[in-house]
C-alpha cells in the first residue's frame, strides 16, 4: 500500500517552518495519543503515523531527501522506521510540553510542583473605589505541616523510596509501538511511600490554615476586576513554589452616579423655563457640588460633559469624565397660577 504524503499526514504545506510543523504535530499527537484513546488500535496507528511523519520532516537532512525523492529517498537511510526508543528520544521536549513533565528520558528526579492558584472575593464601597483603600482579606489555604516539615511521615521517621517506580514517580510501559510513561499508581507520583504517617497532617504533608492578608485596593478599581497576589496560593510541597491568590472585586453601586468604566453619569431635570431661557444648575461631582451653565434652548436629552471629573483610571494619573443628561420635566399637576401662565404661553406659541 502506498504511503500517505507526510505533509498531508500533518496537514501542513511543504513550505511550513519548524515552529508551525511542531505545532501541527503536537495537536495531532495529543489527539491520537494512546493515553487519551485506550484500547483503540486505529488511534494508535494514527499516532504512529503522525510521529513517523514528524520524525522525518523535523530533521533537515531527512526532509531534504524526502522532498527530492519521496519515501524511496528514506529507504536504507534511517527514515521513519526507527525503533520506539529512537522516536521518543527525538520527541522528548514535545511529550514534556504535552503532558506537563520534563523530557522523556526514562527516570530522573521529580520536578518541583507549583502550588494551585486560589480565588476569593472582596467587596468595596463606591467611595473606596474612588480614593483607593487598604482591606484585610481572610481566606483558607494549605501550609506545610510544621510537625513533619512536609514529609508526611511520623516525627522521627522518614518516607521510603517507592519500590514500584524506584523513586521517579513514573512508570514506563509498552503500548503497541511506543513506550508510554504514566504516574505511578502506588505513590501517586510522589516517588515515596509512608509507613508511619504524621498524626497532625495524616500523611499529607500540609495542613489547612486560615490566613489574613492586607491588600491595597487601587483608586479606580471597577466591579468585576481581578487582583492577583503572587505567592499567596496553595503550597507546592517540598521545593515547589506557591501558587497565586486571585481576588475578584465587587464595587457597590452608588445611589446617584452610574458608572461606565472610568466615566460617570447622572441625570438632572429641567423645567420648561429653565430649558427655554437657560440657567445655572448645581450638580454633584466626586469632589463636591459644581455649577454648570445650561444654555438657552436646551433640548430634552442634551448631555453636558465635565472633563476629568470621572473616576481615576487604575494605576494612572488620568481620570474619566462626568456626563450630565438633562431631561425636560412635565408636572403631573399644576396650580391655578401655573395654568394661567401656561395658557398665556400657548397663546404666544410656546
Amino acid at each position: 500500500m502506498a504511503k500517505q504524503d507526510y505533509y498531508e499526514v500533518l496537514g501542513v504545506e511543504k513550505s511550513v517552518d519548524a515552529a508551525s510543523l511542531k505545532q501541527a504535530y503536537r495537536k495531532l499527537a495529543k489527539q491520537y495519543h494512546p493515553d487519551f484513546n485506550p484500547n483503540n488500535p486505529e488511534s494508535e496507528e494514527k499516532f504512529k503515523t503522525v510521529s513517523e511523519a514528524y520524525s522525518v520532516l523535523s530533521d533537515a537532512e531527512k526532509r531534504e531527501r524526502y522532498d527530492r525523492f519521496g519515501h524511496q529517498g528514506l529507504e536504507g537511510g534511517g527514515g521513519g522506521h526507527g525503533d520506539a526508543s529512537d522516536i521518543f528520544s527525538h520527541f522528548g521536549d514535545i511529550f514534556g510540553d504535552l503532558f506537563g513533565r520534563g523530557g522523556s528520558g526514562g527516570g530522573g528526579a521529580k520536578r518541583a510542583r507549583r502550588g494551585a492558584d486560589l480565588q476569593t472575593e472582596l467587596t468595596v464601597t463606591f467611595a473606596e473605589a474612588v480614593t483607593g483603600t487598604k482591606k484585610d482579606i481572610t481566606f483558607e489555604r494549605h501550609d506545610v505541616c510544621g510537625t513533619c516539615d512536609g514529609s508526611g511521615a511520623k516525627k522521627g521517621t522518614k518516607p521510603d523510596s517507592c519500590g514500584t517506580c524506584r523513586g521517579s514517580g513514573r512508570i514506563t510501559r509498552q503500548q503497541g509501538f511506543f513506550m508510554v510513561q504514566t504516574t505511578c499508581p502506588v505513590c501517586q507520583g510522589q516517588g515515596v511511600t509512608i509507613k508511619e504517617k504524621c498524626g497532625d497532617c495524616t500523611g499529607q504533608g500540609f495542613r489547612r490554615v486560615q490566613r489574613t492578608l492586607s491588600v491595597r485596593i487601587p483608586a479606580g478599581i471597577d466591579d468585576g476586576m481581578r487582583m492577583r497576589v503572587p505567592g499567596e496560593g496553595e503550597t507546592g510541597g517540598a521545593g515547589g513554589e506557591r501558587g497565586d491568590l486571585s481576588i475578584l472585586i465587587h464595587v457597590e453601586a452608588h445611589e446617584e452616579f452610574r458608572r461606565d468604566g472610568a466615566h460617570i453619569h447622572i441625570e438632572r431635570e429641567l423645567s420648561l423655563s429653565q430649558a427655554a431661557l437657560g440657567c445655572e444648575l448645581s450638580v454633584p461631582t466626586l469632589t463636591g457640588d459644581e455649577v454648570v451653565t445650561v444654555p438657552p434652548g436646551t433640548q430634552h436629552g442634551t448631555v453636558l460633559r465635565l472633563r476629568g471629573r470621572g473616576m481615576p483610571r487604575v494605576n494612572a494619573k488620568a481620570h474619566g469624565d462626568q456626563f450630565i443628561t438633562l431631561q425636560l420635566g412635565v408636572p403631573a399637576k399644576v396650580t391655578v397660577e401655573q395654568r394661567v401662565a401656561l395658557e398665556r404661553l400657548r397663546e404666544v406659541g410656546l
